[in-house]
Order: C-alpha cells, then sequence, then structure tokens
C-alpha cells in the first residue's frame, strides 16, 4: 500500500518535496547582509511555491527538525506582509499577534541572529 505503514496510512506532507529548498532559502535569509525578514509572497517564488500554500505542515517539519538539533527556529524569518511578524509563532497562526507572541518573536529572533548574523538588529 502505497505512502503506508504496517496497514496505518501515513499522511503526505503538502510540498515536502521542497523541504531540503526552503530549509536552504531560510538559511540564506538568515546568513544574508543584511539579514532578510521574507513575506510569504516574496518567499513563495524562492521556493517555487503557491503563496496560497499549504505553507503549515512543511513549515512545521523544517521547524522540528531544526529545534530538535539544538538550533533556532528559522521559521521565524517568514513574515505576514500585514503585521510584519512571523505567521505562525509556536503552534498557532498570528494573524494578530499578542503581547505574548510578539514577545516569542523577539526571543526566537534573536537566536537566529545570535546562531547565524551576530551584531544583526532584532526588528522585534
Amino acid at each position: 500500500m502505497r505512502g503506508s505503514c504496517r496497514g496505518t496510512m501515513v499522511p503526505k506532507i503538502p510540498h515536502s518535496d521542497k523541504k531540503d529548498l526552503i530549509r536552504s532559502e531560510l538559511l540564506k535569509c538568515a546568513t544574508a547582509t543584511p539579514m532578510q525578514f521574507p513575506t510569504f509572497r516574496a518567499f513563495a517564488a524562492r521556493a517555487g511555491m503557491p503563496i496560497q500554500g499549504p505553507w503549515k505542515p512543511i513549515l512545521d517539519v523544517v521547524s522540528a527538525e531544526e529545534t530538535n538539533q539544538g538550533l533556532p527556529d528559522i521559521t521565524f524569518l517568514l513574515l505576514n506582509r500585514h503585521t510584519r511578524y512571523p505567521m505562525q509563532i509556536g503552534p498557532v497562526r498570528s494573524n494578530d499577534p499578542t503581547p505574548e507572541q510578539r514577545e516569542r518573536a523577539r526571543r526566537e529572533v534573536q537566536k537566529i541572529i545570535d546562531r547565524y548574523n551576530p551584531g544583526t538588529p532584532n526588528p522585534f
């Protein structure tokens, strides 16, 4: 049975074939001078993905892989064009970030800066 493991269906993650490219492009953003914080619209073109995604499943995979290795969550670099904050902060969407989400975004982006681009001002 294709896409299964011992008779249990394993869900296919949309755009999983783009995971390495997404990670690579996010790392380019993290190490760029100046550091880049693209919107989903701008990043979609770089990653060859539709703007409307779906983004969450594949970004969750990239996020988990990075953090499981003790690395910062580079998915925090992708911003909502209206709020200019990450589209997702933690496990939830952040269309109108709360003060707690804004603080978490600041902390997570500082980890990215400290690892990949020391001295960059934190935009949050």
